[in-house]
């Protein structure tokens, strides 16, 4: 595809693109978003020929459009467009340029997000129940299991916790403290169910290993471990369609938020920067629509013949 304006030497331009991710760095980004800045920038940095400060917002379009013939998604090209603008407007702040092209990129638009896949409580008590919590590996298991499902940790968040960021007292609730996306530092409270599980695995426990999980071989468990763990389990009960730690955050929100419907509340507990992404666990189902209907008293009356 052409473009309209001459396009970007590399060599020129990585520099700047490595000043701007260290300044993210600074700002406490972890290692995966920085690793998303770089894929996304690195596209348009590897296009040849003009300086930075030759770039016009019609190039960025131009190259916006070009990811679309290409087939990206539509939130990948968003987050793309995200991208280029936090990093144009860095340029502009530090005097690199002296405007950013970047101010008038627009997203695009984009369909209704699908909800995120959730298990059903029946799923979960059989999934709590799977675990061997007389065998020390059993044991972990539930307490990983049902820390996952009664916090909506995210399984970076629990594979990096220690056991002095848990407190866990004789009364019904604990809490878990632990730096998010960010270097958002939050607690979050831990119920009397994930506190049982917690204090019979860390009582069953004969190390001195300052982690929190530890995996067969003594060590800390790695997000993979964590992963792999989860799936059996879900495997187990005869779950194929969901897998992940991830489902088991999606389904603490979406329980949470059907017990108690404050999205606020749900905002801090899951460590979401903006209530926006919070609301995706809005969703209805088709079936609690049904049943909503169902239990109408209209749903009792005989018709009259």
């Amino acid at each position: 595809m052409e473009t309209t304006q001459a396009q970007f030497k590399p060599h020129e331009n990585f520099a700047e693109l490595e000043e701007f991710l260290s300044a993210l760095a600074l700002e406490g980004r972890s290692v995966h978003s920085l690793r998303a800045y770089r894929k996304d920038l690195q596209g348009l940095l590897e296009m040849k020929a003009a300086p930075l400060d030759d770039v016009r917002p019609a190039d960025l379009r131009d190259y916006c459009r070009k990811l679309q013939h290409e087939g990206h998604s539509a939130s990948s090209i968003n987050r793309t467009i995200a991208a280029i603008r936090s990093f144009f407007r860095f340029l502009a702040e530090n005097r690199y340029l002296s405007f950013s092209p970047a101010e008038s990129l627009r997203s695009i638009r984009v369909g209704p997000a699908l909800a995120p896949k959730y298990l059903k409580v029946a799923e979960v008590d059989r999934l709590l129940s799977e675990p061997q919590s007389d065998t020390p590996e059993g044991c972990r298991d539930l307490a990983i299991l049902a820390l996952f499902y009664n916090t909506g940790l995210r399984v970076g968040e629990l594979c990096s916790l220690n056991r002095k960021d848990v407190e866990l007292s004789s009364s019904d609730w604990g809490q878990v403290q632990l730096v998010g996306k960010g270097m958002r530092l939050r607690w979050i409270p831990i119920n009397r169910a994930a506190s049982e599980a917690l204090t019979a695995y860390l009582e069953s426990r004969t190390d001195d290993h300052p982690a929190l999980f530890l995996n067969k071989n003594g060590g800390r468990f790695s997000v993979r471990g964590v992963a792999l763990l989860v799936n059996r389990y879900l495997h187990r009960i005869g779950i194929t369609d969901r897998s992940g730690p991830h489902v088991l955050r999606h389904t603490f929100a979406t329980h949470a938020l059907r017990a108690r419907p404050n999205i606020r509340a749900l905002q801090e507990l899951l460590g979401h920067s903006s209530v926006t992404t919070t609301q995706r666990y809005t969703h209805l189902e088709a079936e609690d629509l049904q049943q909503q209907v169902a239990d109408m008293p209209a749903n009792r009356l005989q018709c009259q013949q």
